[in-house]
């Protein structure tokens, strides 16, 4: 599929509020998206999943083998439900690697960034962003921060994830672990 065909088609799907299905190509899945914005080198969207969304995505456009708009039941339950009324733009520079990691350095909660080509994953903070890579602090299984910091190469990133189901539950549970259950 060609890059403009997708681009115009994650556009529709921005502009009407409607699902996008999108093929990887390191991805035997398919993921459903609701398009916040889209170039020609990225795709910022939330994803959705069992009617519910879960998180800001971006993608990259050359990993994107194929997008179709779904506008079937799915849509329709989404709309009855309210879902497609939380769609918003989270507004993310998306012109380079290194304006969009300027955009997320400040936030509150945690980043998932993956290398899905090579099986990396990392969740945690921006600590600082350069020209071709980033330094990033991590946690592991046990939500024990590593004392070494990752030195992430833009060319090696896949896909970023926040506001997540995933990542605010462990950033819940490692502000409040000393607390104990509410």
């Amino acid at each position: 599929m060609k890059r403009e065909d997708k681009i115009a088609i994650l556009d529709k799907c921005k502009n009407e509020t409607s699902m996008a299905r999108v093929y990887l190509k390191y991805d035997s899945n398919y993921y459903y998206y609701y398009p916040n914005d889209v170039n020609e080198h990225f795709l910022l969207a939330q994803e959705e999943n069992d009617f519910l969304l879960d998180g800001f995505h971006i993608r990259k456009m050359s990993h994107i083998t194929k997008v179709e708009m779904k506008d079937d039941l799915c849509q329709a339950i989404n709309i009855w439900n309210g879902v497609t009324k939380q769609v918003h733009d989270p507004h993310i520079e998306l012109s380079s690697w290194q304006s969009i990691f300027m955009s997320l350095r400040d936030l509150s909660g945690f980043v998932i960034i993956e290398d899905n080509i090579n099986g990396q994953f990392a969740i945690g903070k921006i600590v600082k962003v350069n020209k071709h890579n980033l330094i990033f602090r991590q946690f592991d299984a046990d939500g024990i921060w590593q004392e070494n910091m990752l030195t992430i190469p833009y060319s090696s990133i896949t896909h970023i994830a926040w506001d997540t189901r995933y990542t605010n539950n462990w950033f819940d549970y490692l502000n409040n672990r000393n607390k104990g259950p509410q």
